[in-house]
């Protein structure tokens, strides 16, 4: 320790050693020898010069002498100088500090983890979700597997990082602020960043800084290696809808034309295919799907079809005689008819006769025509027309049910039979029944008498009508089928004469929706077709019951981050490891002991005595280079 006299000054030898009042051997003045031995306080002659109060240099530690006990002194604000003979010890550093043990194993350990996790991803990628105990999630593990990285990784580059600071002083004369540089880099990664963009670190220091940055990235890609999808898994548990091979009922009906009337599910069915409008005609069919979620192959069935054309480049004026061009309306020659231009809406129907005018499977021809086009302007007379035709027919079909819900959609053009035949005599002994013949040769039939029952029940149902808005219109006796109404729908408004519901069905849909008359026309055949399949004659077409899976899908592209940054630390560790035993730089890393014990020697120390203020230490330090050299009291920085 250095002792303070009464006066508070310090004593030092002539050459510029601290004396402790306890030692004896002190000189009388600068540059004499010793003429006594006294302890301090004797009366002797001998004298003592102080140490300078504005010259001195106080070290913030000192090594004491050969009683090996080591003491911290700050008097008066000002360091004093340490001592430099032969007889100060040594500093010591623990031996744990001249290993790569630790670093080996926590790199080995981040190269374990990212091999674990591309283990398990590699493991469960296109499998199910895995069940683990106490809800521990996939997730979970990956983010446990990214941290345990992350802080071995760290430990690995953060001491590679400090080494190459004492490889950089040891090989050459550096600047001092250097120091500093590689200590930042060392803790963080703005230390790295600046270390990077200052080029300070030379090529190894700059690489491990770009790891240290990269390395931050290394959380964020490893949680979006893994995303959830989901799939369709077949399951064991029943599915099945039903097609008709055949369809015959009918009764006899001395009120029909035709002398059959159709079943009331056939009725039912018309009507919600007319008047549900709830874009779901398909949803009376039965079926079982235990999982709420099942799927079909292609499979035929018989049915219901309906195709529409336009027929309004064929539109002729109609005048009734007598009429002026200003009462004249519009006609087609397929039989559809506007009066005049107060008649908005008309319909038409065209049954097939017993004599055989029309296909074979044709059930009913139906014409419309209206002097308003959907898209058109209010009050603008633009005559248009269109015809659609109900037929039986052959469909393929794709069926699904999702969520409960049953979808069917026609695969393909349906096969229809076009031949006409002569159903005047049915007791001549041919089969008058329609067949169609699927593609794997089975014959699918609707009889002949189901067929007139239709028919005959179709010629009242949809009787030739019209919407009209003429001031007659509103004279004209009320009946049962006709309707008035005030009535605003798209671009056609007022008050409108109806002469039946099924006509009302059709002008509302044309101008409440594009292709409304297809839509509708389509609804009819679809909720028949339902019928068809629901009656005897139908059969049961198994299907596959599925249910939604979750899944695990591994984007391979985002692992690639996690590994380069892992090995990248390993690399930068091999570096550092070689760099010390080429150069033979002391081990020492991070140590703050090291710091300690092999800082600045006297002579660079005495550069930093007017430095004051950390500002300007720091600006002394870039202007200083010093080397790790080896001293007599020990390995120091040296300029």
């Amino acid at each position: 320790m250095a002792y303070p006299h009464s006066n508070n000054e310090y004593f030092y030898s002539g050459q510029g050693h601290i004396i402790p009042p306890n030692v004896q051997s002190i000189s009388a003045a600068y540059g004499e020898q010793p003429t006594a031995h006294k302890e301090f306080g004797s009366q002797g002659q001998i004298s003592y010069s102080p140490l300078p109060r504005a010259n001195a240099y106080v070290p913030s530690h000192h090594r004491d002498y050969s009683e090996s006990s080591t003491s911290t002194h700050v008097s008066s604000g000002k360091p004093f100088l340490s001592s430099t003979t032969s007889s100060v010890k040594k500093g010591r550093l623990p031996s744990t500090d001249g290993t790569w043990i630790p670093e080996i194993i926590a790199i080995t350990i981040a190269l374990g983890a990212v091999g674990s996790i591309l283990g398990v991803l590699a493991k469960f990628n296109g499998h199910a979700l895995p069940e683990w105990p106490y809800s521990i999630t996939l997730n979970a593990l990956i983010a446990f597997l990214a941290a345990v990285i992350t802080a071995t990784m760290n430990l690995s580059i953060q001491n590679s990082m400090s080494q190459l600071k004492w490889i950089r002083f040891n090989e050459s004369k550096t600047r001092l602020s250097s120091m500093e540089a590689f200590d930042d880099a060392s803790r963080g990664t703005w230390g790295a960043i600046k270390l990077l963009f200052t080029i300070r670190g030379g090529i190894i220091g700059s690489f491990g800084a770009t790891i240290s940055i990269v390395a931050l990235l290394l959380g964020p890609f490893a949680q979006q290696v893994v995303t959830y999808q989901t799939r369709d898994v077949d399951t064991h548990q029943p599915a099945s809808v039903t097609r008709a091979l055949n369809y015959t009922g009918a009764l006899p009906g001395n009120t029909s034309s035709t002398g059959f009337v159709p079943l009331l599910p056939v009725k039912s069915a018309v009507y919600n295919g007319l008047f549900a409008e709830n874009g779901r005609p398909a949803s009376a069919l039965a079926f079982e799907c235990q999982t709420g979620n099942c799927t079909w192959d292609h499979y035929d069935t018989l049915g219901v079809c309906a195709e529409c054309i336009d027929l309004t480049p064929f539109i002729q004026q109609f005048c009734a005689p007598g009429a002026t061009s200003d009462d004249c309306g519009w006609q087609v020659p397929q039989g559809g008819r506007l009066n005049d231009r107060t008649e908005v809406f008309s319909l038409a129907s065209q049954i097939p006769s017993a004599s055989g005018d029309q296909p074979h499977s044709s059930m009913v021809r139906l014409i419309f025509m209206g002097t308003e086009e959907f898209d058109g302007q209010p009050g603008e007379i633009k005559p248009w027309s269109r015809q659609c035709t109900v037929s039986a027919c052959l469909q393929t079909l794709q069926t699904t049910v999702s969520n409960g819900i049953l979808h069917e959609n026609i695969i393909g053009t349906p096969q229809i039979n076009n031949t006409v035949l002569d159903n005047t005599n049915l007791t001549d002994g041919r089969d008058h029944g329609i067949y169609v013949v699927g593609g794997d040769g089975t014959e699918y039939l609707l009889s002949i008498q189901a067929m007139l029952g239709i028919r005959g029940w179709f010629s009242s149902l949809f009787a030739n009508g019209s919407a009209s808005r003429s001031a007659s219109s509103y004279d004209r006796t009320i009946t049962d089928n006709s309707v008035v109404v005030n009535l605003t729908v798209g671009i056609s408004s007022g008050e409108t004469f109806f002469d039946s519901d099924i006509v009302t069905a059709f002008y509302w849909n044309y101008y409440e929706y594009p292709n409304g008359l297809d839509l509708l026309v389509n609804d009819l055949a679809t909720s028949m077709t339902v019928a068809f399949r629901s009656f005897v004659g139908a059969v049961p077409v198994s299907g596959r019951a599925i249910y939604t899976e979750s899944y695990v899908h591994v984007r391979w592209g985002f692992a690639v981050v996690p590994i380069v940054v892992v090995v990248g630390a390993a690399l930068f560790l091999v570096a550092a490891m070689y760099q010390s035993k080429r150069s033979t730089t002391q081990i020492w890393k991070s140590s703050a002991l090291a710091m300690l014990f092999h800082g600045l020697d006297d002579g660079t120390k005495n550069h930093f005595a007017d430095a004051v203020t950390l500002r300007e230490q720091k600006a002394e330090a870039c202007r200083i280079k010093v080397k790790l050299e080896e001293l007599d009291n020990g390995t120091l920085l040296r300029m």
